[in-house]
């Protein structure tokens, strides 16, 4: 997680700005909450009428699961995604081209 999460952005913060980037200790600290609630939502199953599981409980995981509905899931997602969401907004710093100030 380390080398996704901070090394790499690191990395390419460093080549498209020219300097090491001052935010790597946040990048290092928030990174991880996201991929956790990214992983999450990935592994995200229906099970029964409108129950849900994480695909990595099953026995017979990592085969695709049986039932492949999406409905049961969308309130179940809509947590994952605002913990997501709600890093980027408010954590990361956006750049949109312009060199850093």
């Amino acid at each position: 997680m380390l080398f996704s999460s901070s090394w790499y952005y690191d990395g390419y913060l460093l080549l498209r700005d020219g300097s090491y980037t001052s935010r790597w200790w946040s990048n290092l600290l928030l990174s991880p909450i996201i991929y956790t609630a990214a992983g999450l939502l990935w592994n995200l199953e229906a099970s029964g009428r409108w129950g849900f599981r994480f695909s990595f409980v099953r026995p017979d995981w990592p085969n695709p699961p049986a039932d492949k509905r999406f409905l049961p899931l969308i309130l179940v997602a809509i947590p994952l995604v605002l913990v997501a969401a709600f890093n980027l907004i408010a954590f990361v710093g956006w750049n949109m081209g312009g060199r850093p100030s």
